[in-house]
């Protein structure tokens, strides 16, 4: 039985890892996407309020990508998972105190 989940935590390692390796090809792709079609808007010599509806979904699915491949990439390392220890100094509150009295 033991055997039997260590098998499975090894596949549930193997497929993550397949999962990060993916998403790592595809921010990529998606990079490589942005910078030359950022390159070829610059060449356009179009206005900015004059802008092709094209050329504004181009970038609008490009900004969802990256957002689906981070939140992927997120769960696929388990950074979600993670408990943020609160850094910030515990500030105490005195009521009734008067200057007067220190």
């Amino acid at each position: 039985m033991k055997e039997k989940k260590s098998d499975t935590k090894e596949i549930k390692k193997q497929i993550n890892q397949k999962h990060i390796d993916f998403y790592d090809k595809t921010l990529s792709i998606l990079e490589f996407i942005l910078d030359e079609y950022s390159r070829e808007l610059t060449r356009a010599d179009v206005d900015f309020l004059e802008m092709p509806k094209n050329s504004v979904a181009v970038i609008d699915f490009l900004i969802s990508a990256i957002g689906k491949v981070q939140k992927g990439h997120r769960l696929a390392l388990g950074l979600d998972d993670e408990n943020i220890e609160n850094t910030e100094p515990e500030i105490n509150i005195v009521e009734g105190l008067s200057e007067s009295k220190i």
